[in-house]
């Protein structure tokens, strides 16, 4: 029967063995990944950008902290403890939070960067525009001197017509004007060197407005290829503002969402953290002081409705559930209608005293239906949790 024994006892550690190799194969969960991924891309960009190291850091530890959180707490059947996992959810949110925000500063950096970089395009444009501008400048002032020219050419013409009239007038009386003719003849040489000048310095001058016609039609070109790129660039800078506009209005969102949680904490209670919103847990009696004739708040219950009173009017996108639950015996001192009745204390007090909305607060008592601890500790489940949910938007 030993050996039979010590077969059963090798068996079953060798299983277990087996499971506990199994469950290190596991994949973590989505939302410590998700944070894994996050905190990888901040790295990087820290490192990019040679800063936010410490916010990373910060990010990392909160990281590190889920994950041995969620290995600590996995039981043999690979599951995790459902106590221990709020608190590796709160540890995987913190550090998604604090990724997301090193990204958005990250990429308000690289925003700014890209403006600046397209505002040096736009003034290269504008230098290109006003250099075409000065093309066309030069062109009209050619143009009229060519026009000038021109009008210089037909002047000559008419007083060459005219001395070949003289000259043939002149002819008939050979005899007596020859002296006058060689003087006329030496004129009209003299015109027509003049004229063969012109009419050269017209062919450069048409061979140039050639050119600078072809100039033109380069230049032409070249303004409606930078109209073009100039468009380009407003329309990214306007997509650019209107990105970094966004990106500012997620950092601030996420800076709230830090700051309420951490202003949660100030409260005092135990915080639990779930996809719903976030929770903090009291112990009843610190709050509420419950005989079998009375029922009031304590001190410390009052300061916990007023500080929950400032609470929501800080932070007025939230609204909070008072929840009383009840434990142990006598059981009419432990029902819904008597934990109902405490929680309706507590809301008075952040109501009138605290001048709170009525319609931010609501309170209910679920006696013993939702007990989590043994019967041994009655104190565990006397218990007073305050949920805190975003309102709806319309």
């Amino acid at each position: 029967m030993k050996p039979l024994r010590h077969c059963i006892v090798m068996t079953m550690l060798f299983s277990v063995f087996t499971t506990q190799s199994a469950l290190a194969d596991e994949p973590l969960p989505e939302y410590i990944r998700k944070a894994q991924t996050l905190i990888g891309q901040a790295e990087g960009k820290a490192t990019e950008l040679n800063d936010y190291a410490d916010d990373v850091l910060i990010g990392r530890n909160y990281l590190r902290n889920a994950e041995g959180e969620y290995k600590k707490n996995l039981g043999w059947s690979g599951k995790l403890d459902q106590k221990a996992e709020p608190t590796v959810r709160y540890y995987a949110s913190m550090a998604q939070l604090q990724a997301a925000i090193v990204l958005a500063r990250a990429g308000k950096i690289d925003q700014e960067k890209e403006r600046v970089r397209l505002e040096g395009l736009a003034a290269g444009v504008k230098a290109k525009i006003k250099v075409f501008d000065d093309k066309n400048a030069q062109i009209a002032a050619l143009k009229a001197e060519i026009a000038k020219r021109d009008n210089s050419i037909a002047d000559l013409n008419k007083q060459i017509a005219g001395l070949n009239t003289e000259v043939t007038a002149k002819a008939a009386t050979k005899s007596s004007s020859e002296q006058k003719v060689a003087v006329l003849t030496g004129e009209v040489q003299t015109l027509k060197w003049s004229l063969s000048k012109s009419e050269q310095k017209a062919s450069e001058l048409a061979i140039e407005a050639d050119k600078q016609k072809k100039s033109v039609e380069d230049a032409t070109a070249e303004i409606a290829r930078l109209k073009g790129e100039l468009a380009a660039v407003v329309a990214r800078n306007a997509q650019k503002d209107t990105e970094l506009g966004k990106s500012q209005e997620q950092t601030q969102a996420l800076n709230r969402s830090q700051q309420f949680v951490a202003d949660v904490g100030k409260l005092g209670g135990v915080m639990k953290i779930g996809s719903n919103g976030i929770t903090a847990i009291f112990s009843r009696t610190s709050l509420i002081k419950a005989s079998a004739k009375s029922v009031t708040v304590t001190p410390e219950g009052e300061k916990l409705g007023l500080a929950l009173a400032e609470l929501l009017r800080n932070y007025q996108e939230y609204r909070a559930a008072i929840k009383v639950h009840g434990f142990g015996q006598p059981a009419k001192s432990e029902d819904a209608a008597a934990t109902d009745q405490m929680a309706r204390l507590l809301r008075e007090v952040a109501i009138g005293k605290g001048k709170l909305d009525p319609a931010d607060v609501e309170a209910l008592g679920v006696g013993q239906s939702d007990s989590i601890y043994p019967k041994s500790n009655p104190e565990g489940n006397r218990r007073v949790e305050i949920a805190f949910v975003k309102k709806q938007t319309k």
